[in-house]
């Protein structure tokens, strides 16, 4: 058989938008990495997009999907904000400090429902004041998507729509679509949805690494517990507006 010709082996060479579905897709907008080379690696672009809608699919709130996005967040400017609309607790000052994160950068939004935080995302995306804005939303219509992503393409933001595993049981604009699930000692990351072949086998990050390796101790080892559900806070430092 012949090869195929150059322009068929790197179709991006006719337009950016297409690929090949063997490859990964070359990021249509700026990406920002992960911080976790194996994440890294499976997204188009090699890190999370910037500009365009990324949804996470949680089995709960609480298990570390904060945790998971804070290398990137060390890695955007720091003179820009970090907005969380709709927050399902209140957040912990302290643990962004342990991240090497100013708490001050934090825009927290709390809004009476899904359509006054589908409002000021869209605000906080016109503006493009924000280098990151997280909104957790339990439904939200396909219409309402598509509104968010657009207004994320006029924008440098990293946007990220955090919402209950349900969910990935409607199809969604979304370009990049990842479910999070708990298990020992960090988070199993199956990529739903990317430009891209599909990805068969989830990704593990260690957000929780053990003290020592078990060959090193004499003690049997324990599987580590699941993080507890987060406890909602009596207050909130004034640093967070």
């Amino acid at each position: 058989m012949k090869p195929l010709p150059s322009i068929l082996q790197h179709p991006e060479h006719i337009h950016p938008s297409l690929w090949r579905g063997s490859q990964l897709a070359q990021a249509a907008c700026s990406t920002i990495s992960t911080g976790f080379d194996q994440l890294d690696r499976e997204l188009p672009g090699l890190g999370w997009p910037l500009g365009a809608l990324t949804e996470l699919a949680l089995s709960r709130s609480g298990i570390g999907e904060i945790h998971l996005l804070g290398p990137a967040f060390s890695r955007l400017p720091p003179e820009r904000r970090i907005a969380l609309v709709q927050p399902p607790y209140v957040p912990y000052a302290q643990c962004w400090h342990n991240w090497q994160l100013d708490a001050r950068r934090l825009l927290w939004v709390r809004s009476g429902s899904n359509g006054d935080a589908l409002w000021a995302c869209e605000q906080i995306l016109k503006h493009n004041t924000c280098a990151a804005l997280l909104c957790w939303l339990s439904n939200v219509h396909s219409a309402s998507l598509r509104r968010l992503h657009l207004a994320a393409r006029q924008s440098e933001t990293m946007l990220i729509l955090l919402r209950p595993q349900i969910a990935l049981q409607q199809s969604s604009i979304a370009p990049l679509r990842l479910s999070l699930v708990p298990c020992r000692q960090g988070l199993e990351i199956s990529i739903v949805k990317r430009q891209g072949p599909s990805c068969g086998q989830p990704v593990f990050i260690a957000l929780y690494p053990a003290a020592s390796s078990p060959r090193n101790s004499s003690h049997v080892s324990l599987d580590r517990a699941l993080p507890a559900l987060p406890q909602p806070g009596h207050a909130f430092s004034p640093v967070a507006h």
